[in-house]
Formats: structure tokens, C-alpha cells, sequence
């Protein structure tokens, strides 16, 4: 019964966390202009408005989901998962070494 009640109290800890560690879109867009190393600061400035009107942010509580789309068209887009101040790469961008 004393293991179950500290499992319990563990995981309402664990989603307090990530509810107050959530990531904003502000958080979000700067971590996409940190991704863009190879290019100049003028571009990287430009770069950030224009993420942030093409972002959309679903927010779960303990997660949020970042969706960048510059054309509806395409299918090519921006998806990450923000969780525990973090992002998570989903749909990589092209230029990104993890992709």
C-alpha cells in the first residue's frame, strides 16, 4: 500500500512539472532560430516574425505541439513537441543534422 502512494505521489509530481515546464510559442521560435546556425544574424532576425505567423501551437498540458507551414499546399512543414522546456524534433527541417 506504502509503494503505491509514493508511485502515486511520484507521478502527481512528475505532471506538475511538466505542466509548469510547458514551452511557449516564444520559446519555440527561439529555438528554431538557434537551429539555423549556418546563416547571418540579418537573415536569423527576419527569420523570427515570420516564424511566429506561420506557427501554430496545440497545447496538451504536459506537452505542446508546434506546427511551422509557410505554404498550405505543400505538406512540407515544422514539427516539434515541446515538453520539459525542451523541444523534440517530429519533422525535422531540412538542413537539420538529426534528420
Amino acid at each position: 500500500m506504502k509503494k503505491q502512494y509514493i508511485i502515486l505521489i511520484t507521478l502527481i509530481l512528475i505532471v506538475l512539472f511538466a505542466l509548469t515546464s510547458n514551452p511557449s510559442k516564444d520559446d519555440y521560435v527561439s529555438f528554431v532560430k538557434d537551429e539555423s546556425n549556418g546563416e547571418s544574424k540579418l537573415v536569423v532576425m527576419i527569420k523570427g516574425p515570420i516564424i511566429d505567423s506561420f506557427t501554430t501551437k496545440k497545447n496538451y498540458g504536459i506537452f505542446s505541439l508546434y506546427e511551422t507551414k509557410f505554404e498550405e499546399e505543400k505538406e512540407e512543414k515544422l514539427l516539434a513537441v515541446g515538453l520539459f522546456n525542451n523541444f523534440i524534433w517530429v519533422n525535422a527541417p531540412e538542413n537539420s543534422p538529426e534528420k
